[in-house]
């Protein structure tokens, strides 16, 4: 019996180290990885890898755009893009509003009136009230002041009127939160959180915001991420707070005079990996 003991304790204690050194193998691969990087604008940098071959992290082929803003260089101004029930591509929002880079919001309702589902005001104006608890999907939010300088907060999803202590003229609730204090977040065990799927993120640090897309769906070329793997990515880049917005076929990343009508990852709504599978979404997140 007491063999038997330490055998399961070897096993269990062999299996937590192998976990850790792939963690920390794919922490250096992701860190030392030679990203395609181009200066957008002062104090905008966009940069892009493939994951793939001897190089893959989380054990699959990842592609991955992260757009880096540092708020005080960059002297542009954030701000939220809504059509009252409409839905419209990231990449025609962007153009239409003239913002130098853009990535898709929070979640909506695919039906009319095409509403977020989450809370969501712009300039003061509340344009969807939550009704009901929606938990984990509605613990962080998206805040943009009267300057279009954007920060974000976490929240207690299931208190009630908490969207009534966060003060900004502009906010867009969504979740999980992921990362705060520079710390992962434990998550919910929920198919949700655990299940690899293409997703976006948005992270803080200082004065830097980070936008982030992961791509998915698509085996071979991009599997997608669950979202504690999201999140550590997301550590990686040296986000001090870091928020999971709408992912799946929403996934969408734009950089302005890129080819492709500005989209530069792979949406999977076309089942195809390339650049034109953009879907029409409720809201987005410019820059300007």
């Amino acid at each position: 019996m007491l063999k038997k003991k330490t055998l399961l304790l070897t096993i269990a204690l062999f299996a937590a180290s192998a976990g850790l050194w792939a963690q920390q193998n794919d922490s250096l691969t992701f860190v030392k990885a030679k990203w395609d990087t181009k200066k957008v604008a002062k104090g905008i940098v966009w940069k892009q890898y493939h994951f793939k071959d001897a190089e893959k992290i989380f054990g699959a082929e990842e592609f991955v755009n992260v757009i880096e803003i540092d708020q005080k260089k960059a002297k542009k101004r954030f701000a939220f893009y809504h059509k009252p029930e409409n839905l419209s591509r990231t990449s025609n929002a962007a153009i239409e509003k003239d913002a130098v880079v853009a990535i898709n919001g929070t979640f909506y309702n695919m039906r009319p009136p095409y509403n977020s589902v989450c809370f969501f005001k712009v300039d003061g104006r509340i344009i969807y009230a939550r009704k009901g608890n929606m938990a984990d999907r509605e613990n962080g939010t998206v805040l943009i002041d009267g300057k279009g300088r954007l920060s974000l907060s976490a929240v207690d999803g299931t208190e009630d009127k908490w969207e009534e202590k966060q003060d900004a003229p502009s906010m867009m609730s969504s979740g999980p939160m992921l990362v705060d204090g520079s710390k992962r977040i434990e998550l919910s065990k929920s198919s949700f959180n655990t299940l690899r799927h293409p997703r976006t993120a948005i992270a803080t640090d200082g004065n830097k915001v980070y936008l982030i897309t992961v791509d998915g769906r698509s085996k071979g070329n991009s599997l997608g991420v669950n979202l504690n793997e999201l999140a550590s990515m997301l550590i990686w880049l040296g986000a001090e707070k870091g928020l999971n917005l709408d992912g799946g076929g929403s996934t969408t990343m734009y950089v302005k005079g890129e080819p492709e009508n500005g989209i530069v990852n792979r949406p999977s709504d076309n089942q195809k990996f390339d650049n034109k599978g953009e879907r029409r979404v409720a809201n987005s997140i410019l820059l300007f």
